[in-house]
């Protein structure tokens, strides 16, 4: 029997069961043809931790942006190549010669699930308040290269561009770019709470008991025709899933430079020739994965084998040998970790705990829930913390918020480096295929050797189906968005 246990998506949810379809959403016009979808029925799904809130701009976990997907539409999607296709869009927005003018004509008839209208306002409203530094967006430096943004008509939305960003469409169908409505948003400061999670989305959330489960019901107005086929999904909190796909989220150790013996160079170095990669992937994820860099593996054409990284040949004797240079006394501090998220947050903290240890380094673990994990992330308390980052078809999704001089994710490392920072950027405006790949070289080379990360392993996303649940399709970043057309043959 294979292994199904594995840390890198312990993130959300897999399909688990679900229930018959019920007799009362009418008769199904695909009954009699094989294989075609049919109406009705409540799927079941799990997942390992529990939404921390609800605003869609705001929080990084994957336990919430898998409901926002679920409740909120995007102005673009992924296909299951992870090609970029238009949602909320009507078409693929219109990008000038320059590169600094991007036009978006929106689908009309499109109404929020209270039964208002969504026009441009809203767009335009989303995306202020994504740039807006005050709601510490988590997605604000994938848009930092938008001047302004405006709504000439009710159906068109108009991002003028400081710089060309070769990224900027793709981040379009970013989980937390959902589309709020500009009259909640103005009537509520606060949109984490069940009653502002009102989106256009194929789902409607109807109860929450925290802890416990989510229950969501169809939007009978989502403008996808005929969609979507279940009268509604419900999301228990599980302590596992099974089932496996490739993943294009890693796995990692966050590194705070700001704080001692960190602020070091060779403190950062000499952990990770400490640290033996290949061990925590066969302990928690039973060989399961793949060693990665900055950039998933995945991505091929970007991403550096992770055999051109020195450091990532484990060398304890190199390890010693960096602390005496560094001269900064004892090595001891702690590392934050999460009981859901990663769901092996702990077994990596235990294995990187021992194998500090053979270097002399004195590692202690301090495990929280999720909630207090993502106050304390979004603040920077914290030594060292495990992590689970997501990834994207653009190796900006990776690189751009955490290691520019300006990325708004910054402060979780405080990690400065002009050379790594200005090749980011310059990659950003670039659309040349073969600069660009210059240009993450250059950068993720300059990261590895600085250590703001410790980047460990990509493993499998879950995807675990009952033979009577149909038409569900698995992205690689781990997006549910396809439940839409997910089906139950029963």
């Amino acid at each position: 029997m294979r292994h199904t246990l594995t840390a890198a998506v312990l993130v959300f949810a897999t399909v688990l069961a679900a229930c018959a379809p019920t007799t009362s959403s009418g008769p199904s016009p695909t009954t009699s043809q094989p294989n075609q979808p049919k109406k009705g029925g409540t799927l079941v799904l799990a997942r390992a931790g529990e939404a921390t809130n609800l605003d869609p701009h705001k929080v990084p976990a994957f336990t919430s942006a898998r409901v926002f997907e679920l409740v909120y539409s995007y102005l673009m999607r992924l296909d299951e190549n992870l090609g970029v296709q238009p949602d909320l869009a009507a078409s693929m927005p219109r990008t000038s010669p320059d590169g600094k003018r991007v036009t978006v004509e929106l689908r009309t008839g499109v109404k929020f699930q209270n039964g208002d209208p969504l026009t441009s306002a809203d767009v335009k409203y989303t995306f202020d308040r994504i740039l807006d530094p005050k709601t510490a967006a988590v997605a604000r430096s994938f848009f930092s290269d938008v001047d302004t943004i405006t709504a000439p008509d009710p159906a068109t939305v108009v991002f003028n561009l400081k710089n060309p960003n070769a990224a900027l469409i793709a981040y379009m169908a970013h989980p937390n770019t959902g589309i709020v409505s500009k009259k909640i948003g103005e009537a509520n400061a606060d949109l984490t709470k069940k009653e502002t999670a009102i989106g256009s989305g194929p789902f409607k959330l109807a109860e929450w008991v925290p802890d416990n489960f989510m229950r969501f019901e169809a939007n009978k107005d989502y403008y996808v025709s005929g969609q979507p086929y279940l009268d509604g999904i419900r999301i228990n909190v599980v302590p596992d899933e099974s089932g496996l796909e490739p993943s294009l989220s890693y796995n990692l150790l966050f590194v705070n430079t700001k704080r001692k013996p960190f602020d070091n160079l060779k403190v950062r170095q000499a952990i990770a020739y400490a640290i033996d990669r290949k061990a925590i992937i066969d302990a928690v994820a039973f060989g399961e994965g793949e060693v990665t860099g900055p950039i998933a593996p995945a991505l091929a054409n970007y991403a550096l084998p992770t055999s051109q990284y020195p450091l990532y040949t484990r060398d304890v004797a190199k390890a010693k040998q960096l602390l005496g240079e560094a001269n900064v006394g004892p090595v001891s501090f702690t590392i934050l970790t999460s009981t859901t998220e990663p769901a092996y947050g702990k077994d990596i903290a235990q294995l990187v705990q021992a194998q500090l240890a053979e270097a002399g380094i004195t590692l202690k673990i301090e495990t929280t829930e999720l909630t207090q994990y993502v106050d304390r992330w979004l603040k920077a308390d914290f030594d060292m913390a495990t992590g689970l980052n997501g990834g994207g078809p653009d190796p900006d999704f990776y690189v751009y918020r955490y290691f520019t001089d300006d990325g708004n994710l910054n402060f979780v490392t405080s990690y400065k480096n002009p050379v790594s920072s200005d090749a980011i950027k310059t990659a950003r405006a670039t659309t040349d295929p073969a600069k660009r790949k210059d240009l993450y070289t250059t950068a993720q080379k300059e990261l590895v050797n600085g250590v703001p990360f410790i980047w460990l392993f990509v493993g499998r996303d879950y995807n675990a189906t009952l033979p009577t649940t149909k038409g569900f399709t698995h992205l690689p970043n781990g997006s549910i968005i396809y439940l839409r057309q997910t089906w139950l043959d029963k």
